[in-house]
């Protein structure tokens, strides 16, 4: 049974999500945040719960700066440059390889025997991408650090006696995200009266709501095999039907542009990923449908961020 948590870029989206899951099941948490200028404000009156600040580049050092050795999970989140224009940084993503190395060593250090990487759905779309003549645009530099990372930190988690669990992320959507990812931008145009310009959205696709994916990654840091590749999601579909609920919901009737962006003809197989393999192994079925989601998701973002997109 899991008593204690780390959890790193634990003030990030998903992180934060993940701590919220965890004080719910009253589970202790050490939660790893970069320094004392973060906001710290969707976590900081969780139970259960006390911050350690350290940057990444120095996360080879938890050890020193966190005195417990019962803790019973991983969850590595913390990542420079996942968005924006660090993406196609290679001096950025190389050190992100190192760090979720060092990571993986410090969890060893801590006597920590389960480390839970968060994989990310890109992963796949950059190996298909390379199995074409297709340029690769320089921001997948980011998903192709991960593969790195997640292959040499498997590999130095095994040679330390550590269990290994690989948690790929789809496409999580929900209320306190801001980034520039696909559903967040969308609403906050449509709630503006933008115009929405989109691919055809013949390729599949998949979403999950933030406190389902919280959920998984929790029954998976108690439950998870060792050196298993996990997949936090939905069930796939053809991006437009997502789109068109999207729509719907958040603005019925309003235009949006389905093959307005060209497609480069590259997509995710998803024949290759266990979509259900946390439903088999921690028998978790996702409990909020896309619609819900989006109606949660668009009300949050009018009663916090209206005014400020």
């Amino acid at each position: 049974m899991m008593k204690k948590a780390i959890v790193t870029g634990a003030n990030g989206f998903v992180g934060s999500a993940v701590c919220r899951e965890l004080s719910a099941n009253g589970i202790q948490i050490i939660a790893v945040i970069r320094n004392e200028n973060e906001n710290v404000g969707a976590i900081k009156n969780l139970p259960n719960l006390r911050i350690v600040f350290c940057d990444l580049s120095n996360f080879i050092r938890l050890s020193d700066l966190i005195p417990d050795r019962d803790v019973d999970v991983l969850y590595h989140f913390a990542w420079v440059g996942s968005a924006g224009e660090l993406r196609g940084n290679l001096d950025t993503q190389i050190r992100n390889i190192q760090y979720s190395c060092e990571t993986v060593k410090a969890c060893a250090e801590l006597g920590c025997k389960k480390f839970v990487f968060a994989a990310s759905i890109m992963e796949y779309e950059i190996a298909a991408r390379m199995e074409t003549d297709t340029k690769p645009g320089i921001s997948t530099l980011y998903c192709s650090a991960k593969i790195a990372a997640d292959y040499m930190a498997r590999t130095i988690a095994g040679d330390l006696e550590i269990e290994y669990v690989r948690a790929v992320i789809s496409n999580i959507y929900g209320p306190g995200e801001n980034s520039p990812r696909l559903i967040n931008t969308s609403i906050r145009k449509l709630l503006k009266g933008e115009h929405c310009s989109f691919s055809e959205g013949n390729q599949r696709y998949d979403f999950i709501y933030i406190t389902d994916a919280a959920k998984m990654f929790v029954l998976l840091g108690a439950s998870g095999k060792s050196n298993k590749t996990y997949y936090i999601g939905n069930e796939p579909k053809p991006l437009k039907d997502f789109l068109l609920k999207m729509r719907d919901v958040v603005s019925p009737g309003a235009p949006i542009g389905l093959g307005e962006i060209p497609s480069d003809g590259v997509t995710v197989d998803y024949s290759h990923i266990p979509v259900y393999a946390v439903w088999e192994d921690v028998e978790h079925f996702p409990t909020v449908c896309f619609e819900d989601g989006i109606i949660q998701t668009a009300e949050w973002i009018k009663e916090n961020e209206y005014g400020k997109v």
